[in-house]
């Protein structure tokens, strides 16, 4: 068992396939030279050649470890060629037909690569070489259609279960990553999904308005609630108040669940002026649904791209405003709740990163869980709630 998995550690699935492929037929010269019956008039030469072909594959392959799209085009499609002319020198049907099956190996772990031009290419491969075989070897018309049928489905039918398959897995792990960013009970994105899309909206910022703002939305005494009516009457003004800030939310703007009973909306803005005014309308929607009240807080800053190095990243820019949003809620509520309190702050200088990158990061960030290091405050989550409720 350990050897086996040291194999898997060692080699992907395309260097074990084009090795357990080609590999099939290296003993072939050793029974040749007990059997030589088992080749045809003058196939020894055409063997050792064949052989020495399929051989290099294997080394070549056992070496790399790791092949790209390229590599396993050429390494495969030559396992491919060397696996039908070993078919073709020998003197047993059987023989032959059972080695040329090995052609559908290479296919069928190719289709587990997304690249659709390398999967029509060693399958249009391992089907026209097997069908060459079959023509010169098949004694009679019957028996060429028949193994030109069967050997094709040998091959297409695998390929196209695992190409079934793969789409089946790409299909239920974009789900997965869809739910990991929603927050179950409201809806709303949670603060895996905010940060993936914070970066869109400092793009849009950036070309839009020039300014982004946050709002930081606490509701008050939520706790009484649980308390005095239960934990689904809770839950049910957590829904109300999040169906009222999602239809109050300027368009474009990211709404999301920051945990407990804090909502965050990040969006663009013109002005100071122009979020204090989204600040009330929050405040006053929830006011009105439900029997609780909310204490906002909010920043707004000029927002300038750069691609310095010392300028701040996009997690950074985020933090920085969080912090400042947070305070605001804690003086809206030591100055008695239900109000808003919004600051300024001096311009925001923000490092865009390329596209590529800012995925990749958005991606190892959402498996990592290392955005909350972002949310991440002077009190613990759970003091700092008790503390203003």
């Amino acid at each position: 068992m350990t050897f086996f998995k040291q194999l898997l550690d060692r080699y992907d699935a395309r260097s074990l396939a084009t090795l357990i492929s080609t590999g099939g037929v290296l003993p072939l010269p050793i029974v040749a030279v007990l059997a030589p019956d088992a080749l045809r008039p003058g196939g020894m030469v055409l063997l050792f050649v064949i052989w020495a072909f399929i051989a290099a594959v294997f080394v070549v392959t056992a070496m790399r470890s790791h092949l790209t799209d390229a590599e396993f085009a050429v390494l495969g499609g030559m396992g491919i060629i060397g696996i039908c002319g070993t078919a073709l020198i020998l003197s047993y049907k059987t023989s032959a037909t059972a080695v040329l099956a090995l052609v559908a190996v290479i296919p069928t772990i190719a289709a587990i690569s997304p690249s659709i031009p390398l999967v029509f290419g060693l399958s249009s491969l391992a089907c026209v070489g097997a069908v060459m075989v079959l023509a010169l070897i098949a004694t009679t018309t019957a028996s060429f259609i028949i193994g030109t049928g069967a050997v094709i489905g040998t091959i297409a039918v695998p390929v196209f279960l695992v190409i079934a398959l793969r789409r089946s897995l790409e299909a239920t792990l974009e789900r997965q990553t869809q739910l990991s960013a929603i927050d179950p009970l409201t809806g709303l994105l949670n603060r895996r999904g905010f940060l993936n899309r914070v970066s869109h909206l400092l793009s849009a910022a950036h070309v839009s308005t020039g300014w982004i703002g946050i709002l930081l939305m606490d509701l008050d005494h939520f706790k009484r609630v649980n308390d005095r009516l239960g934990h689904i009457a809770g839950d049910g003004v957590l829904l109300t108040t999040a169906a009222e800030i999602r239809q109050v939310a300027p368009s474009g703007s990211v709404v999301c669940r920051f945990g407990g009973e804090e909502f965050l909306v990040f969006c663009v803005v013109r002005d100071e002026a122009e979020l204090r005014v989204a600040a009330d309308r929050f405040r006053i929607a929830v006011s009105d649904a439900t029997p609780v009240t909310a204490s906002v807080g909010g920043v707004c800053a000029p927002l300038i791209a750069s691609v310095r190095t010392h300028a701040a990243s996009t997690d950074d820019v985020v933090a920085t405003m969080l912090d400042r949003a947070d305070h605001c809620v804690y003086q809206a509520k030591t100055q008695g709740r239900d109000r808003s309190v919004i600051e300024p702050m001096d311009p925001v200088l923000w490092r865009r990163p390329p596209a590529e990158r800012e995925a990749d990061k958005r991606a190892d960030a959402a498996l990592q869980y290392t955005v909350l290091e972002l949310f991440t405050r002077e009190l613990g989550p759970n003091n700092q709630a008790a503390e203003r409720n």
